[in-house]
C-alpha cells in the first residue's frame, strides 16, 4: 500500500488499530513470510470496520480477513492490501436467557463466551476440530460440534456482514436490527444465509451474530465403552444418538484420543494410548435426574449387546475434563509439529468404508494407517456421521511433509469419488470439489460476487481462483 493511504487509515483509526511490520503480520502465518506487503487492521467497532471497507473500496485496495488460526495461502502476505482481524470486536452485547440466545460480535472467543454464560448456568456447543477461536466464525463455517448428537445444526440464527463498499448485510427473512431478537428458533432455513456460510468471506465480513445457547441441566453423567473394532462401536453410536439418549456423543480411536487427552504434553501420548482400547465410544447424558438414569440403563444394555466394555477410572475423568473446552486443530500440533485433517459426512453404514479409503491413500503415501487419529461424530440424530482422520507430521521433514499433503489431497479426491459430502472446502480441496460441480453453480457464485462486490476487492481468490 502507498504510504499516504496507510497514513490516512492511521489518521482515521489510530496507530494501534492500523499496524505495519513483519512481526505484526507474521503471527497469522504458519511460517514467517519472506516478503510482507499487507497492513494489519484491528477495528474495535462496527463504525471502524465500515471506515476500513469504505476506504478500501474508494481506493480499490483489496481486503483479506483473518478467518482461522493461520492464513491458509502464504502468498497473500506478498499482496498489497489490508488484513482485517476482528479480535478487538469482542463485545458480548446481550445474553438473552429467556430465548437462549447470545448476541455477540465477531471477536468473541469460545473461552470468553463460556465465562459469561457460566454466570447464567448456560453454555454453547464446542467444535470438535476448531480452526478458529471465534464463535461466530466457527458457526459460520459449520464446524462439527460436540452436542451434535443431541441438537441439530445450525447453531447460528441472524448475522450481520460488512460488504465491500461499506454497506451492511443483515441475514434472515426478518431482517432484524441490532435491537431485535430471533423468533422462530427452529426455523433454521431462512435465518441462515447459505451464500455466506463457508464462503471464505468473498461476499462480505460477518461481524455480528445471534448464537444459540443451552442450559446446564439438573444431572450430567458420562459413559465410555471400549471396543476392539470400529464396526460395533459406530453401530452403538448410531443407535444411541438416533434414540436421542445423549447430549454429546462420539467414537474415537486410541491415537486420536491419546492426543486429545495428553493436555499438550507429547510425552503423555504413548502412555495414554496404552490405556485405551482401539476404539472408545463416549456419551454424555444431561437432563432431569430420572431421565438420565433411564438413558444410562438403556445405553448400558445396548453397549453390552454390542460387545462394548465399560471404561471407568481416570480415562472418563480425562475425557470429561477435555469436553469442558473446545478442541482446536492447531493445539494438536504439539504431537509431531503439524496436524492436517481429512473430513467428510457419510451415512453410518459407510463409515468403515470411508476410513478404508483414507487408510488406503495414506498407505500409498507411506503413512501408516495406525498412526492416524480418527473420530466419528453423529449429526442430525444419527442421520449422518462426521468422519475425520488426522495426519500428524513433522513440517521440518520435507519428505514427511510432502507425503502428508499427498495423502490428504488424494484422500479427499477418493472420498469425492465415493460420493461422500465434503463441507466447507478451502484451498486445493475447494478447487477440486467445485471442479466437479455443474458449471452453472460456479457461475451463480460469480454472479453473486459481482453483485455484492463489483470491484472484486473482498478476499479475492480466497474461495476459488478468479472469483
Amino acid at each position: 500500500m502507498k504510504r499516504n493511504a496507510i497514513s490516512e487509515l492511521q489518521k482515521r483509526l489510530g496507530s494501534t488499530k492500523i499496524i505495519l511490520g513483519k512481526k505484526a503480520i507474521s503471527q497469522y502465518f504458519r511460517n514467517s513470510p519472506d516478503e510482507i506487503n499487507l497492513v494489519l487492521a484491528l477495528p474495535q467497532t462496527v463504525e471502524e470496520l465500515q471506515d476500513i471497507a469504505t476506504f478500501s473500496y474508494e481506493n480499490e485496495i483489496p481486503i483479506f480477513t483473518v478467518r482461522r488460526r493461520y492464513v491458509e495461502d502464504p502468498s497473500i502476505a506478498k499482496r498489497e492490501g489490508i488484513l482485517v482481524d476482528l479480535a478487538k470486536m469482542n463485545n458480548i452485547k446481550k445474553i438473552d436467557t429467556k430465548n437462549l440466545i447470545a448476541h455477540i460480535y465477531g471477536g468473541v472467543t469460545f473461552e470468553q463466551l463460556r465465562s459469561e454464560l457460566a454466570k447464567f448456568n448456560q453454555r454453547v456447543l464446542y467444535p470438535v476440530t476448531g480452526l478458529s477461536p471465534y464463535v461466530l466464525r466457527s458457526y459460520i463455517d459449520r464446524e462439527i460440534l460436540m452436542g451434535s448428537g443431541g441438537y441439530r445444526h445450525p447453531h447460528l440464527s441472524i448475522f450481520h456482514a460488512m460488504l465491500a463498499n461499506g454497506e451492511i448485510w443483515i441475514s434472515g427473512s426478518q431482517q432484524l436490527t441490532d435491537e431485535g431478537h430471533a423468533d422462530f428458533r427452529e426455523d433454521q432455513g431462512p435465518q441462515f444465509s447459505p451464500f455466506f456460510g463457508a464462503s471464505e468471506d468473498i461476499f462480505g465480513i460477518p461481524y455480528y451474530g445471534l448464537v444459540y445457547t443451552y442450559p446446564n441441566r439438573e444431572e450430567r453423567r458420562i459413559l465410555t465403552f471400549g471396543f476392539d473394532e470400529l464396526g460395533p462401536a459406530k453401530d452403538l453410536l448410531y443407535r444411541v444418538s438416533h434414540a436421542e439418549w445423549c447430549f454429546e456423543a462420539f467414537a474415537a480411536n486410541d491415537r486420536f484420543l491419546s492426543v486429545i487427552l495428553s493436555e499438550g504434553k507429547s510425552e503423555n501420548v504413548s502412555s495414554l494410548r496404552k490405556k485405551l482400547k482401539p476404539w472408545t465410544v463416549v456419551f454424555t447424558l444431561e437432563h432431569y435426574r430420572d431421565l438420565v438414569e433411564l438413558w444410562e440403563r438403556y445405553i448400558k444394555e445396548e453397549a453390552q449387546e454390542a460387545g462394548g466394555k465399560q471404561i471407568k477410572g481416570s480415562v472418563p475423568e480425562l475425557i470429561e475434563k477435555a469436553l469442558s473446552n473446545p478442541w482446536y486443530l492447531h493445539e494438536r500440533d504439539f504431537h509431531k509439529g503439524i496436524t492436517k485433517h481429512i473430513f467428510c459426512y457419510q451415512y453410518f453404514k459407510n463409515v468403515e468404508e470411508t476410513f478404508g479409503i483414507i487408510d488406503e491413500n495414506c498407505q500409498s503415501a507411506k503413512i501408516k494407517p495406525g498412526e492416524l487419529g480418527k473420530i466419528v461424530v453423529p449429526s442430525y440424530f444419527g442421520g449422518a456421521a462426521y468422519c475425520e482422520a488426522d495426519i500428524y507430521s513433522n513440517p521440518n521433514d520435507e519428505k514427511a511433509e510432502s507425503a502428508s499433503e499427498k495423502a490428504r489431497l488424494s484422500s479427499f479426491e477418493a472420498l469425492m469419488d465415493s460420493k461422500a459430502f465434503i463441507d466447507k472446502p478451502t484451498g486445493k480441496v475447494a478447487k477440486m470439489l467445485y471442479g466437479r460441480t455443474h458449471p452453472s453453480y460456479v457461475e451463480m457464485i460469480k454472479l453473486f460476487k459481482r453483485t455484492v462486490d463489483p470491484k472484486g476487492l473482498m478476499n479475492p481468490d480466497s474461495l476459488l481462483e478468479g472469483v
